[in-house]
């Protein structure tokens, strides 16, 4: 058996922060094979892919040294559209509406953002949607977008946490804060990052170069809560003080001995939203310079598409290039097609992101479980509960869905160095 005062699972972007802030003391162990978790890249001949649409910008200044000193980074302002009544007009969609190409609508989103009352609670997002932007700007992108990227009706989310993603109406300005310690939602200026080389995986790469030890390939099948002793499916144990969880906090607590029957049926009442990410390889350099584009419509299967090729010199240099769509789905969504890659790139040629399908070289879907938390009304009341039964066993639930907490890597990584300091004393 091994011994380990901090044992980490999970080598995604929260458990290598808190492994360097724990240095020698801590492990990490990781079912996969590979670094970075839903942070990796991979590539088809020489396109490049995130598994989901990834740049880094961060509000923690700590977060961004520890990046910038890891490796080299690539700096651009950010290129974002909306496609919307067959028109691409730049992202968001509340501050760029009168470029729609229908007087009747632009009218529409005009007068009912003209009526707005943003001083009303909101006791759901779909009641803030109206709220701040009115019913044109609610019934023409606002509601079918965030319906189709949620996958279920939007008075299931509460609406505490839309100060950090969703961008005012026009008339507004906003900046993206790259100090403040919270996010602020992007803007159409806002300057985004990558890494020189590589997919977005280069900076969880550079990261887990400064972590003492990881073990890859190691499943684990239980935890002794108890006893502090992890079991993996090969037979290999380890022994902890502390045990730092990244993964699913309901895949845990199925795990873990000694939960208490409260806490497990309370986390199974956690929702989540799952992605299907088209991956489409094509056998030219792209010819358009934009990064994303945020769909609405339900004649496209994506609510983003990511051009991953614009994120840097280097990407933009490689022979074939690669194009990615989100597919959000849930037991509550209804797919028109089921014809997924074909229906992707039928939008793709239509928005003129390619020009024939004889440029495709390969198309690839990869299926993402847990992908967004959904923050409905009762996520806060159940985490803080979870994870105070846990810190009970020393055992810490940390990262997107180890706080069922709708945070980027950036935040990942800032909340695994605090956890790393509070538990080295610091």
């Amino acid at each position: 058996m091994e011994k380990i005062e901090n044992l980490i699972l999970g080598a995604g972007p929260a458990g290598i922060a808190a492994a360097i802030r724990l240095g020698k003391s801590a492990k990490i162990i990781d079912k996969n094979n590979f670094i970075g978790g839903q942070s990796a890249s991979l590539e088809i001949g020489e396109a490049v892919f995130d598994i989901g649409g990834h740049s880094f910008h961060t509000p923690h200044p700590f977060v961004k040294d520890l990046v910038y000193d890891s490796l080299e980074m690539f700096e651009q302002v950010r290129k974002a559209y909306c496609y919307s009544y067959d028109t691409l007009i730049p992202y968001p969609f509340q501050k760029s509406f009168r470029q729609i190409n229908n007087p009747a609508i632009v009218e529409e989103c005009a007068k009912g953002l003209e009526n707005v009352d943003a001083s009303r609670n909101s006791d759901n997002f779909k009641e803030f949607i109206s709220n701040r932007f009115g019913e044109g700007i609610a019934k023409h992108f606002m509601n079918p977008y965030n319906e189709k990227l949620w996958a279920r009706d939007l008075t299931k989310l509460d609406a505490k946490w839309v100060g950090e993603r969703v961008a005012a109406p026009e008339g507004i300005k906003e900046k993206f804060d790259l100090e403040g310690g919270q996010r602020k939602p992007l803007q159409a200026d806002t300057v985004v990052a990558y890494p020189a080389k590589g997919g977005f995986g280069e900076i969880y790469k550079a990261l887990a170069k400064r972590v003492h030890a990881i073990e890859l390939g190691v499943n684990v099948s239980k935890i002794d809560a108890k006893n502090k002793i992890v079991y993996a499916q090969d037979g290999k144990t380890y022994q902890y003080d502390n045990l730092i969880s990244t993964i699913p906090v309901n895949e845990l607590v199925k795990i873990t001995d000694h939960i208490s029957t409260e806490v497990i049926s309370s986390v199974n009442q956690l929702e989540y939203m799952s992605l299907k990410c088209i991956l489409v390889a094509i056998n030219h350099p792209v010819d358009t310079e934009i990064q994303r584009i945020y769909s609405g419509d339900d004649d496209n299967p994506a609510h983003k598409t990511a051009i991953n090729h614009n994120s840097s010199d280097w990407l933009r240099s490689r022979n074939h290039h690669g194009i990615m769509g989100e597919v959000s789905y849930s037991e509550f969504k209804f797919m028109k097609r089921k014809d997924l890659e074909q229906w992707f790139l039928d939008c793709l040629l239509k928005m003129n992101i390619i020009k024939s399908f004889d440029e495709v070289m390969e198309t690839k879907v990869i299926d993402v479980k847990y992908a967004y938390p959904v923050p409905t009304h009762n996520r806060v009341e159940i985490m803080d509960k979870t994870r105070a039964h846990l810190n009970e066993s020393s055992i810490y639930s940390l990262g997107r869905f180890g706080e069922w907490a709708y945070i980027n890597s950036d935040e990942a990584l800032a909340r695994g160095m605090i956890i790393g300091e509070q538990l080295a004393g610091k």
